[in-house]
């Protein structure tokens, strides 16, 4: 039986290093591979009108990215192979790999709307606030947290150190690779696009669909009012179906939750206060 995420994070105090170092030398032999194989034409820019069709079909795959990488964190998908293999490519889609999403949501889910603990509460923030520092909150808290357990010495500073510097040597390597697969058209067209979306999609369900009850407090909720909210849940699976989710996480899509355990927002809202 292996082990869960949770505790190698407790046990391992190499674990991050040993999955980006995994990651880098596995995306340098990809970027390798695929520079070996395109000639140097495929990369010049060679603008057509159809290439403006990449930006909506960019957008979806973000969302699905989203969440592919969700689903795989909860073992959704049926079988390991497949949640291992979707986690992975969509981490390398979000340039910042599975394990370290992984482990941001499972926190978030362990400690939902602590302002302390949460790795990214919505609290007071405005969303372009919170867009602007969810991601860097959360990986400030995973790195509180393991220095609340591995102690404020030495060798625990120069491992996060090496981790900090690694990180984003890890995501260029990610970067460099999708633009040696789809080449110059495709990465601006389709894999920018897709890459905003995915964020975008990640803060907004993160902020909306954590909504205050009239005490200040946030919780998750289902979102599906607004036009944008039924197109979002038929295209995604049911991703701001989020209160739902809170209460079965390993639901691929949520919105099919057991009737008598569905709520609507407001509902949630209600139980809240």
């Amino acid at each position: 039986m292996t082990m869960s995420l949770m505790k190698q994070f407790y046990v391992d105090r190499y674990l991050h290093i040993r999955s980006f170092s995994i990651q880098l030398v596995v995306t340098t032999l990809m970027c390798a591979a695929l520079y070996s194989y395109h000639s140097s034409e495929f990369y010049h820019f060679h603008f057509a009108l159809w290439n403006l069709a990449l930006i909506p079909l960019g957008i979806y795959v973000g969302g699905v990215s989203a969440v592919f990488i969700h689903n795989a964190t909860h073992t959704s998908f049926p079988n390991k192979w497949l949640n291992e293999t979707c986690g992975y490519l969509s981490g390398l889609h979000q340039l910042w790999g599975f394990m370290g999403w992984k482990l941001i949501h499972l926190v978030h889910h362990q400690y939902s709307d602590n302002l302390a603990m949460d790795p990214h509460p919505p609290g007071d923030l405005t969303f372009w606030q919170f867009a602007r520092q969810m991601f860097i909150h959360s990986s400030h808290k995973i790195s509180e947290r393991y220095r609340e357990h591995w102690g404020e010495n030495p060798l625990t500073l120069k491992l996060q150190k090496t981790v900090n510097i690694m990180f984003p040597v890890v995501a260029f390597a990610n970067l460099v690779f999708w633009f040696l697969l789809l080449g110059p058209v495709g990465f601006v067209f389709f894999y920018i696009p897709s890459y905003i979306s995915n964020h975008l999609l990640f803060v907004d369900v993160n902020y909306s669909a954590h909504p205050k009850d009239e005490g200040g407090n946030t919780s998750a909720a289902n979102l599906t009012d607004s036009m944008y909210y039924k197109v979002a849940n038929l295209c995604w699976f049911g991703i701001y179906y989020h209160g739902n989710h809170h209460r079965r996480p390993m639901l691929f899509n949520p919105k099919y939750m057991p009737v008598k355990e569905r709520q609507s927002a407001k509902e949630d809202l209600d139980l809240a206060a």
